[in-house]
């Protein structure tokens, strides 16, 4: 089949699969056609075979002359071809056709000569063109992806020039046949200088011309011909470029759902965040997010529709013709440019000329597409200037992510979720920074807008930061003036009177007045070289005073417009629409004023646009700026990493008294490190030197895993990513994660080592980085709140950390402890694990930050070289495979499948042992075929926790020939906690016989059995002398406990670890009293009873006969205790209780059922449950009972000689009865017990000795009070018992809990302001002293909510509301409180009009706890359903019950036998009438 010149011409192989590129780039693909085609017309022309026509006619004429001469001279008898003798005749025919060949010769190579220039110049001005316009890459395709119009018409004239070409090279008069392969390099050849920049000089064009004849209108089609018409086209895609440089997108965007309301809360936000900005300054701004979020959904839609029917897109439909561009080609007489100049809208300044050259590059276009202007600076707006100017901080938002991982090439080129153009808009590029893609998402999103009140291009959004001060330069931030351009003067005059004078004193020649006057002052006229004199003395936005250089100036403007442009986005990484992680444009409203910081003499100007919705705002005795820096404390990003919509967005509303909140912020400094959307400022971040916590010491025998580190590496090096680094059991996991750590150590500032493998005691462990690392003191807080804030601190450490886990057995024990921010911190996360699925990734915040690395085995020649060189440390690397043991050393790695730890205990065995290796291969061979007989035998061999069976039999090995006392150790060590064994612990005045062996007197011993388990690695040794300590692989301590279980000796190892553990670990004090003078000791060998209960509970379900003690259960009830005075895990408390409990009720005790520790067990568990919830109430005032029955029988029993423990213990135990009788309503009951323990505390002393009991006792009397209506009373109690709390514990702890009840109560009588006041007061108290995670935090949170939404404050309530729901969905506050706040906010954002999507969903959560917990409410209450008196009644008394009013009032009806109550009701909006359930 006969090839075309499309086939040819038009296959460039650098772009691959032409057709997919023309559908993604379809300009750039059209651009290459046409420079390849040209260069090989240049090709042709300057091949030696080709000649022109006029060449070719010449030679036939002078064929046909020396015909006739022959045959003339055959005439005359000479032969044909013979020289003739006689010289040519002056005159004669032969030498008129010499000369006449000389002349047309000469004007061939003319014209070859000017047709070469020509081509040239086309190439270098095409060339020139592509690089000006972003042609030559996918720049152009980009920045005409919303412009059809200048799409279609610039296609259009590259694929007529690229027929023209063709034509051109197919009518040249030889054949030619190919043009050869392309050279290797850059997408188009970098031409020489001289050729890049095409001939100006008309006449030098003209005489080109001439020579061609291009000057007729002859039609023939000749390659002069096809080429003049060439250049015609690029004139005209010269003439194109401002167009395309500076388009003007299609405007036909279908509308966004809910615009109206969008814009309503985008303009709420313009006016509460830019309060400088101008009216129309505001409608710009709106205008601008709704033209992106047009486009978004656009593109959206567009791509949808395209997958979804197989249609083509816009795109593909101007690659191939489908707008309306014709595939034929056009003439070339006007028809083009009037189809271009009919939608061209000018870019050039009123009095300005473009006086530019067609050829030469504009400035719009090298700062457009210049790579260096191009780059997105990610500056932090701050001041200008002194510290005595304004320092706006605006919350900052972060631009979203790349859908892929930039890092890796494979991942290159990818598609934009926002353009859908396929980046790095560079063909070819084979690396992308985060820089590089910040920089195109903002083209994308095209943040910036003109600032100034009247601009005639308003409506025009830039996607470069300099393109959109350059027009802010060029059009308002300049001025016109007059230049003289003389000679001898070129003088700039800022005034036309100025440049009058100047004219008529030095040039009186030239007529300043007359008909011409006005054509001379434009003539003269330009854009002056000089800055604008100050244009905007002030932000146009937030007011901030201009004094720095102009590029702060320009990047303090940006910023605002890029974090208001964000606002825009509401997709997730994958490009789709996302309820829960689109952004609400009030988000940022209070974080922003809450981030201004002493600004002097700033005149805070409220709002000019109306308020969301009516509301009457009452006048206060506290002042707004202390609810409103309480508020900016308890600021919260909360959620957890990974949940649905990522990170949670906090929805605040809009406070109607912005003024007096600026104005507090203002005069006061944040009072807290705030776990925000970004790091913080390094001086708002803990101030510390580099930390290394808890790392383990450098392997130095480690070997290999150099590709698997650069991985880990690439992906580490990218702050705020996690790599998840998994493998099978002896891998070397925890080694390699020490290797990257200590290899890359000079990359971080912090590096924190946690060992994650046991999650009791983890939370303890984490918090270490709060009192080591960022030296926080743990006065007040709970370790739960505690470990929020370490969090919190964590993520706003502003420097390089790496936070490692090892040994992790599931997500949830870990992702708790990430800081909710992670990819907007400078930190990194590694996680060690077995479990290669650990992470869930079906969210896209882990998609974004997630990677997985899964370790292989060591290779063959890394496995021979690590047992080599582990039994020979003298043996350096190089010299391995010459070793006489190297085959060997493989073979053995061979048969334990290359695992690191196998290798490890080879070389310890060898070592200590003092056996070759050929001697240890005879042993496992032996070792190997007992196991197989074993099988063969049915004993089936017991291989736990995905231990590899070659380290089973390893291990198997190591232990037999360990001596009895060293054995007995390694039996103790089983059962402790395996990552820090103590050898304080285990070393001491022991006078047992079973511990004899480890008795201090006992040294050479005692360092002869470390030597032999360490020497065969059964254990690692760390530190050395008083600080020696031990780890062992907990895989070897299964193996040991299953091992001694069958041989029956687990009771004796299980007794002698117990006995050492009960030395070290604190009694709790015999009446309960809190005992924080212990916590110290207990943290320190707690790990230890986490080990014990462990091994305790796999002995109840694997072994008969299995014997427990009372020592046993007395340690449990002593952990239990810990646990419940030192508010940690409540679960992992009431675990050590039930198993002392369980001990107590074995056969091996048979315990007396009225025994004091019993009474002990059973009151710490009624504590603990009562902070649980409702579901745990019957429970717990089961336990209580129970407790308070034995307490009665054993006081009893004591009569007459009670001693004042026995009492005290009776009486905590009634006084904690009757709380709980309160909650069941049963007061009366409650109050015969509170005035019996008030009867006894007499007798024990006066109130001002033993002040806490008398505060139980007024506390819980003023709540009986209260509940039976006798408020006078309940407030007098209440304050008697603040009073108390005080002078037992100071204004801490319980104090403010009696406070908060006392505001309650307060709140009953009606007196909003004060209740409003104390609530207030109690909050700021609980964030200073408790931290903003605390339960009894987060309750006064709710509290002053709820007395807001009482003062139909409705903003304010809303935004505490908010922030309490923040909380308590990162804390562990009671589900069903979660959901009360939740209905309370749904029904105020429905009362006040505002986020009505928001509150659907509030209230459809609301609903759902309230399904969960309803059977667990009082019949009565839960008969009248009412929502919020359920959710009242199934909270504690002493924990919100009375917040509100309703619940109390229906209880104060039935009291008095009312069927129905009446009240005023702030969620109603007014009366309501409430049944009592009689």
């Amino acid at each position: 089949m006969e090839d075309t010149p499309k086939d040819r011409l038009g296959g460039s192989k650098i772009f691959g699969a032409r057709e997919e590129l023309r559908a993604k780039a379809p300009l750039a693909a059209q651009f290459e056609d046409c420079a390849q085609a040209i260069r090989q017309l240049h090709t042709a022309l300057n091949a030696d075979s080709w000649v022109s026509k006029e060449e070719l006619a010449t030679e036939a004429e002078l064929e046909n002359n020396e015909k006739s001469t022959d045959e003339s001279q055959s005439t005359t008898g000479a032969a044909p071809g013979q020289d003739s003798e006689l010289e040519p005749q002056p005159g004669s025919t032969q030498e008129s056709t010499v000369d006449q060949k000389s002349a047309e010769q000469k004007e061939s190579e003319d014209k070859k000569k000017a047709l070469r220039i020509l081509v040239d110049r086309c190439l270098a001005r095409l060339i020139s063109w592509g690089h000006d316009t972003g042609a030559v890459s996918r720049l152009l395709d980009h920045s005409l992806r919303r412009a059809l119009k200048p799409r279609s018409s610039a296609l259009t004239l590259l694929k007529e020039l690229w027929e023209l070409a063709v034509n051109a090279t197919e009518s040249l008069p030889t054949a030619f046949d190919g043009f050869g392969e392309r050279p290797a390099g850059d997408l188009v050849e970098q031409l020489p200088t001289a050729a890049l920049t095409p001939p100006s000089e008309q006449r030098e064009t003209q005489e080109i011309r001439d020579i061609l004849g291009l000057g007729d209108q002859d039609s023939n089609s000749s390659p002069e011909k096809f080429l003049a018409e060439a250049e015609e086209i690029i004139n005209d895609l010269f003439d194109l470029q401002p167009t395309l440089l500076d388009p003007f997108d299609d405007d036909d965007l279908a509308p966004i759902p809910d615009a109206l309301q969008t814009e309503a809360s985008d303009r709420q936000y313009v006016q509460k965040v830019f309060p400088k900005a101008v009216p129309s300054l505001v409608d710009r701004l709106v205008a601008a997010n709704r033209r992106r979020r047009q486009n978004i959904q656009s593109l959206r839609e567009e791509a949808s529709k395209a997958r979804r029917e197989g249609e083509t897109s816009p795109l593909e439909a101007a690659a191939t013709g489908q707008l309306g561009i014709s595939r034929e080609r056009k003439p070339r007489h006007g028809t083009a440019m009037s189809r271009i100049r009919g939608y061209r809208k000018t870019s050039t300044p009123s009095g300005s000329e473009t006086g530019a050259s067609k050829t030469a590059p504009s400035t719009l276009g090298r700062t457009t597409f210049s790579s260096s202007d191009i780059i997105h600076e990610k500056e932090s707006v701050t001041s200008f200037a002194s510290t005595d100017d304004v320092h706006t901080v605006q919350p900052q938002l972060e631009p979203p992510g790349p859908p892929a991982d930039i890092s890796l090439k494979d991942n290159l080129p990818f598609q934009c979720q926002y353009c859908r153009v396929e980046v790095p808009l560079e063909l070819g590029k084979q690396s992308m920074s985060q820089e590089d893609w910040i920089a195109h998402f903002y083209m994308d999103l095209q943040p910036y807008t003109c600032t100034f009140e009247e601009c005639s291009r308003a409506h025009k959004l830039f996607g470069v930061k300099q393109d959109w001060f350059q027009h802010e330069l060029d059009y308002h931030r300049t001025h016109q003036a007059w230049y003289c351009a003389k000679p001898e003067c070129k003088t700039e005059f800022q005034t036309w009177a100025l440049f009058q004078q100047h004219l008529k004193s030095e040039h009186p020649d030239i007529r300043t007045d007359g008909p011409d006057l006005k054509a001379l002052a434009q003539a003269w006229q330009r854009l002056s070289l000089q800055p604008e004199p100050s244009p905007q003395r002030e932000c146009p936005l937030c007011g901030s005073p201009y004094k720095d250089s102009p590029a702060d100036w320009r990047d303090h403007i940006a910023y605002h417009q890029e974090q208001f442009s964000l606002l825009a986005i509401g997709e997730d990484e994958g490009g789709q629409a996302s309820e829960d992680e689109a952004i609400d444009p009030n988000e940022y409203v209070t974080t922003y004023l809450a981030g201004q910081k002493k600004l002097e003499g700033y005149a805070a100007v409220p709002p000019s646009g109306p308020p969301l919705a009516p509301v009457t705002v009452i006048q206060r005795s506290v002042k707004p700026a202390e609810s409103n820096d309480i508020l900016e404390i308890l600021d919260e990003s909360s959620g957890d990493l990974g949940d649905s919509g990522g990170e949670r967005r906090d929805k605040r509303r809009v406070d109607t008294l912005w003024e007096a909140k600026v104005g507090t912020y203002l005069r006061e400094e944040p009072g807290e490190d705030l776990e925000a959307d970004q790091p913080l400022p390094s001086d708002s971040a803990a101030t510390v030197e580099p930390s290394w916590l808890n790392v383990p010491e450098r392997n130095h025998e480690f070997v290999g895993r150099d590709n698997d580190l650069q991985h880990l590496n690439d992906f580490i090096s990218q702050s705020g990513h996690i790599c998840v680094v998994s493998g099978r059991g002896g891998i070397g996991k925890t080694a390699t994660a020490i290797e990257y750590a200590r290899r890359y150590e000079p990359n971080f500032s912090g590096v924190i080592w946690i060992e994650a493998e046991n999650p009791n005691g983890l939370a303890e462990r984490y918090n270490t980085i709060g009192t080591s690392t960022f030296k926080l003191g743990l006065e007040g807080q709970d370790p739960i709140s505690f470990m929020m804030n370490v969090r919190a601190k964590l993520g706003s450490w502003d420097r390089r950390w790496l936070l490692i886990f090892d040994n992790v057995e599931a997500w949830e024990d870990v992702s708790k402890y990430i800081p909710r921010n992670l990819p907007k911190t400078r930190g990194s996360v590694l996680i060690t694990t077995r479990q290669q699925s650990l992470v869930r990734t079906d969210t896209p915040a882990l998609q974004r930050v997630l990677h997985r690395i899964e370790l292989d085995p060591l290779t063959p020649e890394e496995a021979g070289q690590f047992l080599i060189c582990s039994i020979n440390p003298k043996v350096v690397p190089e010299d391995v495979p010459n070793h006489p043991d190297y085959d060997l050393a493989i073979q053995i790695g061979d048969l334990v499948e290359r695992l690191p730890l196998a290798l490890i205990m080879i070389a310890g065995y060898s070592k200590v042992s003092r056996a070759a290796l050929d001697d240890f291969l005879e042993i496992w061979e032996e070792k190997m075929a007992f196991r197989a007989k074993q099988t063969q035998r049915n004993k089936s061999v017991v291989i736990e926790g995905g231990l590899d069976s070659s380290i089973d039999l390893l291990w198997d090995i190591g232990i037999s020939e360990l001596s009895v006392p060293a054995r007995n150790l390694l039996e103790i060590l089983a059962f402790l906690d395996p990552e820090n064994i103590q050898k304080d612990l285990l070393v001491g005045d022991h006078t047992e016989g079973f511990l004899e062996f480890l008795n201090s007197t006992e040294a050479a011993l005692y360092k002869r059995m470390i030597r032999h388990i360490s020497g065969r690695k059964l254990i690692d040794v760390r530190g050395e002398g008083d600080t020696e300590s031990y780890r062992i692989h907990r895989l070897l301590q299964t193996k040991i406990v299953i091992d001694i279980g069958a041989q029956l000796k687990f009771d004796s190892a299980m007794t002698k670890a117990t006995r050492l553990v009960r030395k070290r670990f604190p009694k709790s004090p015999p009446i309960q009293a809190p005992a924080p003078e212990n916590w110290k000791r207990c943290k320190e060998y707690m790990p230890h009873v986490f080990g014990l209960l462990r091994a305790f509970n796999y002995a109840q379900n694997n072994f008969r006969g299995f014997e427990q003690t009372e020592e046993m259960a007395d340690l449990f009830y002593d952990a239990g205790f810990f646990i419940w005075d030192s508010q940690a895990n409540v679960n992992e408390g009431l675990d050590f209780l039930d198993a002392a409990e369980s001990i107590l009720d074995s056969d091996d005790i048979k315990a007396d059922p009225d025994s004091s520790r019993r009474a002990d067990i059973l009151c710490m568990s009624g504590l603990l449950l009562n902070g649980m919830g409702c579901e745990q109430r019957v429970k717990c005032l089961q336990k209580l009972e129970h407790a308070l029955q034995i307490r009665k029988r054993i006081y009893d029993a004591a009569a007459p000689n009670i001693t004042r423990d026995q009492d005290v213990l009776l009486q905590n135990a009634a006084c904690d009865y009757a709380i709980l009788l309160l909650n069941e309503y049963k007061f009366e009951e409650a109050t015969v017990i509170f005035e019996d323990c008030l009867r006894h505390y007499k007798l024990w002393d006066t109130e001002d000795k033993i002040p806490f009991e008398y505060s139980k006792y007024y506390y819980n009397m003023g709540i009986v009070h209260m509940c039976q209506e006798n408020l006078d009373k309940a407030v007098e109690f209440l304050q008697h018992s603040v009073e108390l709390a005080e002078a037992a514990f100071g204004k801490e702890g319980q104090y403010w809990d009696n406070f908060f009840m006392l505001a309650c109560a307060v709140r009953q009588m009606g007196d909003f302001q004060r209740a409003l006041d104390m609530h207030l007061e109690a909050l700021r108290a609980k964030l200073e002293q408790k931290g903003k995670h605390s339960n009894a935090t987060i309750l006064s949170t709710y509290a002053v909510g709820e007395m807001y939404a009482m003062m139909d404050d409705l903003p304010a309530a809303i935004d505490y509301l908010e922030r309490c729901i923040e909380l308590a969905t990162a804390s562990n506050w009671p589900g069903e409180a979660l959901g009360r706040a939740q209905l309370h906010l749904a029904r105020l954002y429905k009362r006040q009009g505002v986020s009505l999507q928001e509150a659907e969903e509030q209230e459809r959560k609301a609903e759902e706890a309230l399904g969960r917990y309803l059977t667990h409410a009082a019949k009565w209450v839960a008969e009248i359903d009412e929502p919020i008196m359920i959710f009242d009644d199934l909270l504690p008394t002493d924990e919100g019950r009375y917040t509100g009013t309703l619940l109390l009032r229906v209880l104060w009806g039935r009291r008095k036998g009312e069927k129905t109550v009446t009240l005023i009701w702030h969620l109603k909006g007014g009366e309501i009438t409430v049944p009592t359930g009689l």
